[in-house]
């Protein structure tokens, strides 16, 4: 009896411990997708965003605006405005489909509603929206040192890195609060034989 108890124990937390799951680490910004700036002239930058296709069209969106928000007090100005040009205009949300589960059905589709004792998945055949382009936004900025130069509707880099900054892992001042891990380079280094 004293066995049967203490492996029962044993069992139980056996099947416990295997039920738990660590987890996953948050994301840094760096580690969210693919960003690249690039200097049009002294004062206008491109910024763009390529993310994974899980994320939706308005989390990249405003991801990019925060990219652009860190961007513009990096270069030493203050303030950006999104400058209308005709890449935005042919923006477009990525395409979606609609994909059903492609597990097979083992008992005909109206017999599970007629026999009482089959109790049918409640998640079976559940339609998933995916998306099928990956998401990218693309912005051209110009930014101002201060607020008599900027036009009215113009952003305020750093009134954005305070509100959504810490959201994403960045100061005030755009710098990132946890930087990507680094991945250790093998050693370089020639092993030497001793004969």
């Amino acid at each position: 009896m004293k066995h049967l108890s203490l492996s029962l124990a044993l069992m139980t937390a056996l099947v416990m411990t295997g039920c738990a799951t660590t987890p996953k680490k948050p994301r840094t910004f760096d580690q969210l997708g693919q960003f690249a700036t690039y200097a049009l002239n002294n004062q206008t930058y491109r910024i763009s965003f390529k993310a994974d296709p899980n994320m939706s069209y308005g989390t990249a969106e405003e991801i990019t605006l925060v990219k652009s928000a860190q961007a513009t007090l990096q270069n030493g100005f203050r303030f950006f405005k999104v400058i209308d040009d005709p890449s935005n205009q042919t923006q477009k949300p990525p395409r979606q489909a609609v994909v059903y589960s492609s597990s097979p059905s083992y008992y005909p589709y109206g017999y599970y509603r007629r026999h009482p004792a089959f109790w049918p998945d409640p998640f079976y055949d559940m339609p998933q929206v995916v998306n099928i382009d990956p998401v990218e936004v693309a912005y051209s900025i110009r930014c101002y040192k201060d607020q008599k130069s900027a036009p009215q509707d113009a952003f305020d880099a750093q009134l954005i890195l305070q509100s959504l900054g810490k959201k994403y892992g960045l100061s005030p001042s755009g710098e990132v609060l946890l930087p990507q891990p680094v991945t250790p380079s093998p050693p370089t280094g020639s092993s030497k034989n001793k004969n």
